[in-house]
């Protein structure tokens, strides 16, 4: 536990959760300072003689940084529509499956017409063809069924079955196995882009806290305090609705790392596990779902199907070109 306390101050635990956590005590604070707690809090932040207050402000935050940590993943199943409230929201779920709709058929017709006359299929629609794809592949999975209520889920979704229409590999219980073979200096690259993420999302949930807050602040308020926390209310929610769209994008430049991760060092994960990748395509998918389905259902894979990774002594290859080498001079002479 404690070897992993450094990775409490760390560049992605700051970005992703110390500093929405401190904006969210910074804008609270804001919104109250009519409170006569508040003014100590003020005080450890601007006052730079009162170190003590300031380390316990920082602490604090710290805390809460931690706590937020702990709740990160079931953030991301509310933002991707898994819990409560989106998952009970069901025009969300409709609006999305039209969205998808809107892109699949004109694919499907460009699709078609290539398949049919692939050579009057004029480079604007080649183009077009790429742009559909690229679109359909990047924000939603595969089969319309597996369609979840927001964009956020769906853009997930989508790289997390990337790694099992390729590969035949689920990525959801291989991706701990997988990241025993991934090189330091990537796996740096994957958690700075989830760190942005994490920002994203945490900053999206903080603004619609701090809206909230603002507008009952406003309903209780008079004259024009409360057309200032009408305005806090109306700031809050445009910052929540642009952390939204801004953790998409940042959704897709995970998730290319995260196919990359897929592509790049399965073979070294094949051979971690003690086994070679056969050479066909299609026994690669048998394998690889036998590996899934070990790690998910713990039906263990079969040894003997697959082609081990035994290799001999480091010096038995060159022995034996040795021997064979003295066998071929005794012959000659």
């Amino acid at each position: 536990m404690l070897s992993s306390l450094p990775k409490l101050a760390d560049k992605a635990f700051i970005l992703g959760f110390f500093l929405p956590t401190l904006m969210l005590v910074l804008a609270v604070v804001g919104l109250l300072c009519d409170r006569p707690w508040t003014h100590v809090v003020w005080e450890a932040a601007l006052q730079g003689d009162g170190w003590d207050k300031l380390a316990l402000f920082v602490l604090t935050v710290w805390a809460l940084a931690i706590l937020l940590m702990l709740l990160n993943h079931i953030e991301f199943q509310i933002l991707e529509g898994y819990r409560w409230p989106l998952s009970k929201v069901p025009c969300l779920r409709r609006r999305e499956r039209e969205r998808f709709e809107a892109l699949n058929r004109p694919f499907e017709t460009l699709n078609e017409q290539w398949i049919l006359s692939p050579d009057s299929f004029s480079d604007g629609q080649k183009t077009e063809w790429q742009r559909l794809r690229r679109a359909l592949v990047t924000g939603f999975p595969t089969n319309p069924e597996n369609l979840l209520p927001t964009r956020f889920g769906n853009a997930i979704r989508a790289f997390e079955i990337y790694s099992k229409n390729v590969y035949g590999a689920d990525s959801i219980p291989l991706w701990l196995h997988l990241s025993t073979v991934i090189p330091k200096e990537f796996q740096a690259a994957l958690d700075d882009a989830r760190a942005q993420v994490n920002c994203a999302v945490n900053i999206c949930f903080f603004a619609a806290i701090v809206g909230f807050l603002a507008l009952a602040r406003a309903i209780t308020a008079h004259d024009w305090i409360a057309l200032w926390f009408s305005g806090a209310a109306v700031l809050a929610a445009v910052i929540s609705r642009l952390a939204y769209l801004l953790s998409i994008q940042l959704v897709y430049a995970w998730g290319d790392l995260v196919k990359a991760a897929f592509d790049c060092f399965l073979p070294a994960l094949a051979e971690k596990l003690g086994y070679k990748l056969p050479h066909s395509g299609a026994q690669r998918e048998e394998f690889w779902r036998a590996v899934s389905e070990q790690s998910i259902y713990w039906r263990p894979v079969i040894p003997e199907q697959w082609s081990p990774t035994d290799k001999p002594p480091p010096n038995a290859e060159a022995s034996a070109r040795n021997e064979l080498r003295k066998n071929s001079i005794a012959f000659f002479r």
